[in-house]
Parts: structure tokens; sequence; C-alpha cells
């Protein structure tokens, strides 16, 4: 997994598979949300570790605001499911 940020812009590429690629993640989200909004752009990965949506409602409660984009039609479902779509503004990309 890579992850490129940019300001409040986090891009991850490749699938989110490892604790170690969680706690870079939950690294990088927690830098973003100092800007006030965190806007997660997630290209290959088909799922979304447990850490990875709990930091997010964390810093939804704080009052950051979220954005997640997904390519994947998988991760998008799943989102879905979890009823996660309007809290985090999930978008198809």
């Amino acid at each position: 997994m890579e992850v490129k940020e940019s300001g409040s812009i986090i891009e991850v590429d490749g699938v989110i598979k490892t604790i170690n690629d969680s706690q870079t993640l939950v690294t990088a989200i927690k830098k973003a949300a100092q800007n006030g909004s965190v806007i997660l752009k997630i290209n290959d990965s088909f799922s979304l570790p447990s850490t990875i949506i709990g930091e997010l409602l964390k810093i939804k409660d704080q009052g950051v605001n979220v954005v997640v984009e997904v390519k994947d039609e998988i991760l998008y479902e799943l989102l879905d499911d979890l009823n996660l779509i309007d809290a985090f503004h999930v978008r198809k990309i």
C-alpha cells in the first residue's frame, strides 16, 4: 500500500491489508484532520479496516468534514451496508 498526502487529501494506492497499513493511514488521517477536512481517495482497496472506519467516525464527531472517494464497487457496497455513505459523503470515482 502506498499513501500520498497533500494537505487534507489522502490518496491510497494498493490494498489496505496489514496492521502497519492501517496505522500509516490513521496517522495520515489525523494529520489531515488538522486542516478541518479529510478527503480520502481509495483507488484499489476493496476493504476498509475497522480501525480506519473508527478513526474517520471519531474525527467526524469532532467536527471535521470527511469525504471518502472509492473506485471499487465492493468497497462502496460495504460502506453502504454499514450505513456510512451519508456519514462519510462517499462518492464513486
